[in-house]
């Protein structure tokens, strides 16, 4: 198992060998970070205001599965917070959206 798929439509969106981290957000719940995801379609960018840090503003792109459109998560553009700024450019997508591929 050396991928991750959309769970709807099982297309393959992220190796297992790109995943940087494990991130908490309160609103969505955890989260798994990848230096690169694929067959996703990217948002405009949005403004996002993070829950789990108090006052910490991140641009983002939401990410859709780019066959079924199920919501895969967001990408990274920038970080207000120095701490998390790791994160811009890296994929943050959810676990239960995803299921191991083949």
């Amino acid at each position: 198992n050396h991928i991750y798929c959309c769970k709807e439509c099982k297309t393959p969106i992220a190796a297992k060998k790109d995943f940087i981290d494990r991130c908490k957000t309160l609103v969505d719940g955890q989260g798994f970070l990848f230096s690169a995801g694929f067959n996703v379609k990217e948002s405009h960018v949005s403004e996002r205001i993070m829950a789990a840090v108090e006052d910490d503003t991140n641009i983002v792109r939401y990410l859709s599965c780019i066959k079924c459109k199920a919501y895969m998560g967001w990408r990274y553009e920038y970080c207000e917070n120095k701490e998390h700024q790791y994160r811009e450019g890296n994929y943050l997508l959810f676990p239960n959206n995803l299921c191991p591929g083949k």
